[in-house]
């Protein structure tokens, strides 16, 4: 079988992804640095890669790069020490004030909604069981191992209901999301999905499990989510609700798993959070503790990816990385090691491999450091052109667990004959 094959050299693969580096200079802003202690509620401050220790010739290689090889990049902020260190649109489709949909990174917010609503009482603790959360509901396929689904497994997307969005187009009538996403009852059709393994045993990547987080919040708070997210989380990060796009269900709620539109600089704001441990301007907006799970890889893939509560994590030895990430190309990257926030927007083919992780990784972390260790050295001579044909970690983390469980599933068939 060919995942045989290819399993064992993705962790090679994403090794190569992260120690090729390139040079040159920068396209930044020019104004000097201004007082450090703000909070950019109102407005991002701005200041220049050199005045905040990043490497401009290394970050005007990539633009550069990005341009050279027509990758669809719509906009790229990085934000370092607090600065807005760079803005680029290299589609010149996109402007600064633009809303642009960001798919699955949505996942992230719903996420954060969630750890606010625990951390007001409105749910006890990710233990909870999925059957108390959303009580009076019924199970077409009921089986006891329902019973046993907590929040953590919805969170981690480790549930065990049956799912399937990866295998057909997210167009296809065939594919999970599609069909949850047009049901005339959206939660009822996820909840009535027989189960397939047992919770905790199996990660599926699972819009399904977004939605119901989206439902949990909306029944044990009385409100929305989006009422719960103005007042909780945007209203004290100064992101405006006429801002935010974020589309509702045939029975009106708000979709946990994807399908907001925001402005790049308030994607951006909200990574701030994050690299502050869900403080913002002395209040305590996440817990910091909820932050810590987000950020920990509770879910491995291989050694150098995984999956928490709806944010994927990019754990190396050069930087810890973890990200709110979506369909074509969509990321929001924190890391805190370097005092990072990293943003991205964009068009890229869906069905094709993302750059967006190799740009991070052999660009922007590299312009960061004071001295690039020995692993980064550029010692191999790779550039975007064969960076994109390289497997996106989101996508290989898909093919490598349907390999599994069918293998498992194979397996299993054996031992029953």
């Amino acid at each position: 079988m060919i995942w045989k094959k290819i399993v064992p050299i993705i962790p090679l693969v994403l090794i190569l992804l992260m120690t090729s580096i390139q040079l040159g200079d920068c396209h930044s802003f020019s104004q000097s640095a201004v007082d450090i202690n703000y909070w950019p509620t109102d407005e991002w401050q701005t200041s220049t890669p050199e005045e905040q220790g990043m490497k401009s010739a290394i970050l005007n290689e990539m633009i550069v790069k990005i341009e050279e090889n027509n990758i669809l990049i719509d906009s790229l902020l990085i934000v370092k020490n607090g600065y807005l260190i760079l803005e680029e649109f290299p589609g010149s489709v996109y402007v600064q004030d633009d809303r642009h949909i960001i798919h699955s990174a949505t996942k992230s917010f719903t996420s954060a909604l969630v750890g606010i609503a625990i951390a007001e009482g409105y749910i006890d603790s990710v233990d909870e069981k999925l059957i108390d959360l959303l009580p009076n509901r019924t199970y077409a396929n009921y089986d006891e191992r329902i019973d046993d689904i907590t929040l953590e497994h919805l969170l981690t997307m480790t549930s065990g209901i049956d799912w399937d969005e990866w295998s057909e187009p997210y167009s296809s009538s065939l594919n999970s999301h599609y069909q949850y996403w047009f049901a005339s009852d959206s939660v009822q059709y996820i909840l009535d999905q027989p189960m397939a393994y047992s919770p905790g045993d199996v990660w599926v990547y699972s819009s399904g499990s977004s939605h119901l987080l989206s439902a949990i919040v909306t029944e044990a708070t009385g409100v929305s989510l989006l009422e719960y997210a103005e007042d909780k989380l945007f209203t004290p990060l100064g992101i405006s609700v006429s801002d935010v796009l974020w589309p509702v269900d045939s029975q009106g709620i708000y979709r946990g798993s994807g399908g907001v539109e925001m402005v790049p600089r308030d994607m951006a704001k909200f990574g701030y959070l994050y690299l502050n441990n869900g403080t913002w301007d002395g209040e305590q907006i996440v817990s910091s503790a909820w932050v810590q799970s987000s950020s920990e890889t509770l879910i491995p893939f291989n050694d150098y990816t995984g999956y928490s509560y709806q944010w994927w994590t990019y754990p190396t030895e050069t930087a810890n990385v973890y990200a709110a990430q979506g369909f074509a190309g969509q990321y929001i990257f924190v890391i805190p090691s370097l005092d990072l926030v990293v943003v991205f927007t964009s068009s890229t083919d869906p069905y094709d491999t993302y750059p967006q992780p190799s740009i991070l990784f052999d660009f922007i972390i590299p312009a960061a450091m004071t001295e690039i260790p020995q692993t980064l050295i550029a010692t191999y001579t790779l550039t975007l052109v064969t960076l994109v044909m390289l497997p996106l970690p989101m996508l290989v983390a898909g093919a490598y667990y349907r390999y599994r469980i069918r293998h498992s599933n194979s397996e299993q068939e054996l031992i029953e004959q």
